[in-house]
């Protein structure tokens, strides 16, 4: 009689390692490809073709070659004419905020009050960094300046430029 081979037979330790690297990379790049369409599709959030009024100064900021970018960040945070709040300073605004909405009774005025100071703050910021953009500007050629504009014009069409 001949023997049937048996139906139990185990695979080999390398085949079960050859299969669980083929899984582990197909996984990643499957996660490569959809974590790129929900980055950089149509409807994706980062993108600048939603960008909300309070976005008007993100185009001009990064179109900037990245040296002119952190120079007007740093010129931002080192002006001491106008409040500009660190991260805990700006959460304690917001904290002011979450507070007068959940007061009992209400005020209205002092929730207005806070948004007064969040206002403020936030002028004095964009003002600060509008001063530190206008110098970067103004030392540029009139090339530069020019190739300047068609990068922002790719910025509003496309979203920001990758890195390179």
């Amino acid at each position: 009689m001949t023997e049937k081979p048996e139906s139990n037979q185990k695979l080999p330790r390398l085949y079960k390692i050859a299969l669980g690297v083929s899984l582990a990379l197909n996984l990643a790049v499957a996660g490569l490809i959809g974590g790129a369409a929900l980055r950089f599709g149509e409807d994706a959030r980062g993108g600048l073709r939603s960008a909300g009024l309070g976005a008007y100064g993100l185009p001009y900021m990064l179109a900037l070659p990245k040296e002119e970018r952190r120079q007007v960040m740093k010129a931002v945070r080192s002006d001491h004419k106008g409040p500009v709040p660190d991260r805990a300073a700006r959460r304690a605004l917001y904290a002011a905020v979450l507070s007068d909405l959940r007061a009992e009774p209400f005020d209205i005025e002092a929730l207005s009050g806070a948004l007064n100071t969040q206002a403020e703050t936030t002028i004095a910021v964009q003002k600060s960094a509008q001063t530190a953009w206008l110098a970067v500007v103004a030392q540029m050629s009139d090339s530069e300046r020019a190739a300047y504009a068609d990068d922002i014009e790719d910025v509003l069409r496309r979203g920001p430029r990758r890195k390179k």
